[in-house]
């Protein structure tokens, strides 16, 4: 690639990010040889590549600008702030459709009853209830065998946290909740990558938080240069994300790409957030690490907060998760405090006896075989009835699938009830408007003949739609 060409695919890349907004002045031939170390013809070059493909204009006299239609040439969203997040409303009405029993729900990222180990959890049931200890408050920071035995299994994922840097608690939003307590104040600013789970915004517009999108990036996952354009634009206090598997695009991010986000985090003190719900949901190679386990542990280190629970892959139900910090325990366990005075205790001890069966890793392999298993099959069907209409993003893990189609995912809803099924749409899960024509859909509603049949009707929703 020429010198003119590398340059404009550069400039491009900054104004897709959002580093230059809509008609912002950018920097002109001079300032841009000076800053890029390039020739004057080579920066007249590559200022024409991007007129010519709209993503600049020219105003005489005044320099180049960025065009006030940029959302109509970029792949994908920009990295938007909003000075204060109004999703609840929303979200709440589109869920409450999303979750209605009348409906096969595919939108809600819920496991269904056949993946998970009921006979077991009934029987640990029953085991810990001959357990007198449990009907009184336990361990403030929630069973220590349990405790226990995630310090063993983190350690063995490559996050080395003891017992008493472990903190129980109700779920993964629980735990993501109280780390962003522990980390935050009302107004300060906080990085997301987009799109990411739509419970988040629910949190952080409970918590009056100020929001920056940092958008995930097919080629490389979450652009190292963009992140650090934004920290230096909007000195977010946090990065709060997922780098396995993120629901709804099923993303891993690279081992790279984690060691050199942590790396730059560290440098600038951002404290760091980690949603780890699918980590173990993995479809071949091993188990990631997650992203903090780069982080520096020492007396300089920001604090980092790794989240998760056993919603995803015991049972949702259970509201079992639990909070990891080397750093911040403390003052996260002293704010869960000042909302309740334990954790559930026979759930816990529920929890702990079945894991003692030693069969959670038999499990594991069960559901990974079978989560990747019915992602084929449901993109190879999808694929097929609606002619490819559909651009079907491959997840890496988890169990859901992210789909861009010609469709407005809040009209898709609406014509998915009228055939007996629900979707989650896009716009769900991000602030901007760029994902409403995306769509997220749950494989581990299964595949028996009936949800076949299903997806075939909703397949030639597309279709119908295409001839009118």
């Amino acid at each position: 690639m020429t010198k003119y060409k590398t340059l404009a695919e550069d400039l491009k890349k900054e104004i897709q990010s959002g580093f230059y907004s809509e008609k912002e002045r950018i920097p002109s031939l001079r300032e841009i040889q000076n800053l890029k170390e390039c020739s004057l013809t080579t920066a007249k070059e590559a200022y024409r590549i991007l007129e010519e493909e709209g993503y600049i204009f020219v105003v005489p006299q005044s320099g180049y600008f960025v065009h006030p239609n940029i959302s109509s040439v970029i792949s994908g969203p920009q990295n938007e702030f909003y000075p204060a997040v109004e999703a609840d409303d929303r979200i709440q009405q589109i869920m409450r459709t999303v979750m209605d029993p009348k409906l096969i729900s595919f939108g809600a990222a819920i496991p269904s009853d056949f993946y998970l180990p009921l006979g077991g959890i009934v029987s640990s049931f029953k085991k810990a209830l001959k357990h007198k200890e449990i009907f009184s408050y336990g361990d403030l920071q929630g069973n220590p065998e349990l405790r226990e035995w995630i310090s063993k299994r983190l350690s063995i994922q490559g996050y080395r946290a003891n017992p008493d840097q472990i903190q129980i608690t109700s779920g993964c939003t629980e735990s993501i909740t109280f780390s962003l307590l522990s980390s935050t104040e009302p107004g300060d600013t906080v990085i997301v990558p987009s799109p990411i789970y739509v419970g988040l915004f629910q949190i952080l517009e409970t918590l009056k938080l100020k929001v920056v999108e940092i958008p995930y990036r097919k080629e490389e996952g979450i652009s190292v240069t963009e992140y650090e354009k934004l920290i230096k634009r909007h000195k977010p206090k946090v990065f709060l994300f997922s780098a396995n598997f993120n629901n709804p695009n099923g993303i891993l991010l690279s081992e790279e790409n984690k060691q050199n986000l942590a790396k730059l985090s560290y440098q600038y003190g951002i404290q760091l957030v980690e949603d780890d719900i699918y980590g173990d949901l993995y479809f071949s190679g091993t188990r990631p690490k997650p992203l903090v386990s780069y982080f520096p542990s020492d007396s300089k280190s920001p604090k980092s907060y790794l989240c998760s629970s056993f919603s995803k892959t015991i049972s949702p139900g259970l509201r079992m998760g639990w909070v990891a910090s080397k750093n911040g325990i403390r003052d996260l366990s002293k704010r869960t405090r000042a909302y309740k005075i334990s954790e559930n205790n026979p759930t816990q001890m529920a929890v702990l006896q079945y894991l003692k069966l030693q069969t959670f890793e038999r499990h594991l392999k069960f559901l990974r075989s079978e989560y990747k298993k019915l992602t084929e099959e449901y993109i190879k069907l999808l694929s097929f009835y609606s002619e490819g209409i559909l651009e079907i993003q491959k997840p890496d893990g988890g169990f859901v699938l992210w789909i861009k189609s010609p469709l407005d995912g809040d009209k898709l809803l609406t014509e998915s009830k009228k055939i007996g099924m629900a979707i989650a749409p896009g716009s769900l899960f991000g602030l901007s408007k760029h994902w409403d024509h995306h769509f997220r859909l749950n494989v581990s509603v299964g595949f028996s003949p009936k949800i076949r049949e299903k997806l075939i009707q909703f397949s030639k929703l597309f279709l119908k739609k295409r001839k009118t």
